[in-house]
C-alpha cells in the first residue's frame, strides 16, 4: 500500500488568519509546527492502516515549510517550488491512495483563508461548469492517474464540500470557520488523534469497498480573474479564449492537459503588477 500526501497550510490545526501562513511573520513558526504535527498524525494513521510507503509533498507557498527532521523517519518529503505538478508533485499511478491535509475552501465560498491557488488573482475556477477549489482540482489530477482521494482535513466548509464531490471520502474538521480570518479552533491533541484515526480508517477501507477516483472528460476550464489585466495575460496561453472581460476558457480532452493549462494561466496572470 503506497500513499501520497499533499499538505497545505490554511486548513491545518490552529490556523485561522493569513499572517500565520506567511514566512517572515511572527506566527509563521507556529504554522510550521502545525503542518508537521498534522502530517505526523496522518502518517501514523497511514502506516497503521497498512501503508508501506508514504510520500509527502509540502504543497504550501514555496514548499519550504515542513522540516524533514520533524517528520516521521519512515516517509520521504518533497520540498521546494517550481514543481511540474505543483501541489501534487510526485503523484503517479504507483500509489493506492491520496491524502489532502490542511486544505481550504475556494475563493468564492465561505471558509478560513478561502482562496483558489492565488490569494488575490483568481475569484473562481470552474470545471465543466461547476465551481471547484484546490481540493477538487488536485483530486481530478490524482484521478487521472487512477488514484482516489480517501481523506481530507480542513475547516467545516471544505470537508463538507469534498464529501459531496467524492462519495465515501473520510474527513476531519480541524476548526469551525467563523469568517475568512476567524475560526473556533480545536487543540492539537484533539485534531491529531482525529486525523490519525481518520486516515487509519480511510486506508483500511481500501481493502474492502474503496473510494473511486474522480474521472471524466473532455474538460472545460473557466477561470474568473480579479481584473481584466489578469484575464488578458492568461489569454497568452495558446488555445484559451475570452468568455467575458474577466473570465478565460480553456478546453482539453484529458485532465493532465487541462491541469497544465490551469497552471500556465495562473502563472501568466500572477505576472501582473498593478503598481506598474
Amino acid at each position: 500500500m503506497r500513499v501520497f500526501m499533499s499538505v497545505d497550510a490554511e486548513g491545518c490545526t490552529g490556523i485561522f488568519k493569513l499572517s500565520q501562513v506567511m514566512p517572515g511573520n511572527p506566527d509563521y513558526e507556529f504554522c510550521r509546527r502545525m503542518m508537521e504535527g498534522d502530517s505526523n498524525a496522518a502518517i501514523r494513521g497511514a502506516f497503521k492502516g497498512g501503508a508501506v510507503d508514504v510520500l509527502v509533498n509540502d504543497a504550501h507557498n514555496n514548499g519550504d515549510n515542513i522540516r524533514i527532521e520533524h517528520l516521521d523517519p519512515r516517509v520521504r518529503l518533497i520540498s521546494g517550488s517550481v514543481k511540474p505538478l505543483s501541489m501534487m508533485e510526485g503523484i503517479s499511478g504507483a500509489f493506492d491512495a491520496v491524502i489532502l491535509l490542511g486544505y481550504h475552501s475556494r475563493k468564492s465560498e465561505r471558509g478560513a483563508i478561502a482562496h483558489s491557488y492565488s490569494y488575490s488573482n483568481i475569484f473562481e475556477a470552474r470545471i465543466n461548469g461547476k465551481p471547484v477549489g484546490e481540493a477538487e482540482i488536485n483530486a481530478y489530477l490524482a484521478g487521472s492517474f487512477g488514484v482516489p482521494v480517501v481523506f481530507l482535513s480542513g475547516d467545516q466548509y471544505v470537508t463538507e464540500n469534498i464529501r459531496s464531490v467524492i462519495p465515501g471520502v473520510r474527513t476531519v474538521a480541524t476548526k469551525r470557520a467563523i469568517g475568512v480570518a476567524a475560526s473556533e479552533c480545536l487543540h492539537p491533541e484533539v485534531t491529531w488523534k482525529r486525523i490519525e484515526d481518520g486516515v487509519l480508517a480511510a486506508i483500511s477501507e481500501l481493502k474492502g469497498d474503496p473510494v473511486k477516483p474522480l474521472s471524466g472528460g473532455p474538460f472545460t476550464l473557466e477561470l474568473q480573474f480579479a481584473t481584466t489585466a489578469h484575464a488578458t495575460l492568461a489569454l497568452r496561453l495558446p488555445g484559451s479564449n475570452i468568455e467575458n472581460s474577466t473570465t478565460v476558457r480553456y478546453k482539453a480532452e484529458d485532465y493532465m492537459s487541462l491541469y497544465n493549462g490551469f497552471l500556465c494561466m495562473t502563472a501568466l496572470a500572477a505576472s501582473f503588477d498593478e503598481r506598474g
